[in-house]
């Protein structure tokens, strides 16, 4: 006796699909980075209300803490760890290059006034971009190629191509 209600419930099966790698947290990571996107946008709309761009980081924080989820060093570098405000040159922060014990940049939060100092050697590589730290690269599909290269045009510290975050290694 045929139940079109019933229709269709059994086990789906995969005829010829290979299976994708699947990432662990991945619909936390994409709303981190919509957050750390939105973030960006409110503050680029309206750079004299910060309020809203400083909410949408503390939230994108506290889920990678909640998850204990690691930010990529490119976006942390573009946050106060203080205040939590997106460091834009000219906007929310100033950038000074000095040299009195080595030549580093001194990034100051004009709204804590917190600060933040980059070796700029150029034989200085951060430990996380360092060749035996890293344990493997996740291949990207077509459209996630196509994004990182949108994305790249908006990175104002031209750092990393993504906006997106990293997961730690011990995940």
């Amino acid at each position: 006796h045929f139940n079109p209600l019933h229709a269709g419930m059994g086990k789906k099966r995969n005829k010829g699909r290979q299976q994708q790698a699947s990432i662990p947290h991945k619909e936390a990571f994409q709303r981190m980075n919509f957050l750390f996107q939105a973030s960006l946008l409110s503050l680029s709309t309206h750079p004299t209300q910060p309020q809203l761009s400083r909410f949408y980081i503390h939230t994108m924080k506290t889920i990678a803490k909640r998850l204990v989820l690691h930010l990529d060093p490119s976006v942390k570098r573009l946050i106060c760890k203080s205040c939590d405000s997106l460091l834009i040159p000219g906007i929310t922060c100033t950038h000074r290059l000095r040299s009195r014990r080595s030549k580093h940049l001194v990034v100051k939060c004009l709204t804590c006034g917190g600060l933040k100092r980059y070796h700029t050697e150029t034989d200085h590589q951060l430990w996380s971009e360092k060749p035996e730290n890293i344990l493997a690269v996740l291949p990207e599909s077509e459209p996630e190629k196509k994004s990182a290269e949108e994305s790249s045009v908006n990175n104002p510290q031209g750092d990393h191509p993504h906006t997106c975050t990293k997961q730690s290694a011990s995940s």
